[in-house]
């Protein structure tokens, strides 16, 4: 019995993935029209749509590791740029 799959277990998962209450009712309406192409059709959007978020939220950490890489590049390259204020370094404004 371990593995009969409902309709709350799908409800659950497409709430803990993100999807707004609309996406969540129109799967569970599909389910309950008993269409499964029209809720696979939705499962993969809600995929394309959750992987490009997570691109794009991959772009924003590359843009701060590319600000740190410059950051560090900088001080490594000018060590004496750098002044001790109260135990802490600090970069000085240009």
């Amino acid at each position: 019995m371990g593995n009969e799959w409902s309709l709350q277990d799908s409800e659950q998962i497409l709430r803990e993935t993100g999807c707004c209450e609309a996406e969540i009712r129109r799967f569970l309406s599909a389910a309950d029209a008993e269409n499964p192409e029209v809720q696979l059709r939705l499962l993969r959007d809600l995929r394309r749509k959750q992987l490009e978020r997570l691109h794009a939220e991959e772009k924003k950490l590359d843009e701060l590791d590319f600000l740190r890489y410059q950051l560090e590049k900088q001080q490594s390259t000018q060590p004496t740029a750098m002044k001790k204020t109260r135990g802490r370094s600090v970069i000085p404004y240009e």
